[in-house]
């Protein structure tokens, strides 16, 4: 027996071999009738938001350029103003009796003989 006893050790487990795990077997449920109607209402929300998202931002951008063309309006009616504005002083300057004054100041005279008509 004393052989016996001496042959019969445990045997302890390897630390580099991990004893194999059987894979855990998946229940598998049967699909429900209404899994495609889910997702298709999953997917009109999902594209409802895309559509609101998209609508928000495009009268964002819209209100931004308003603003933006209304500024540059604004800038060309002063533009136009000052343009006015300085063609009606270039009219008043040149009037005859406004030339009659600087040349009279001048020491000049005006001889209608001396004028000539170009065409």
């Amino acid at each position: 027996m004393a052989q016996n006893a001496q042959q019969w050790q445990p045997q302890q487990p390897n630390p580099k071999q991990r004893p194999k795990k059987m894979p855990a077997q998946r229940v598998r449920y049967a699909k429900t009738p209404w899994r495609n109607e889910i997702k298709h209402i999953i997917c009109a929300i999902l594209i409802t938001m895309c559509f609101g998202v998209a609508s928000v931002w495009i009268s964002n951008r819209a209100t931004i350029l308003n603003e933006v063309a209304q500024a540059n309006s604004t800038q060309l009616d002063n533009v136009r103003n000052k343009n006015n504005d300085t063609k009606e002083q270039i009219s008043n300057l040149t009037t005859q009796q406004r030339l009659n004054e600087v040349a009279q100041k001048a020491g000049m005279s005006l001889e209608n003989s001396n004028i000539k008509n170009v065409k």
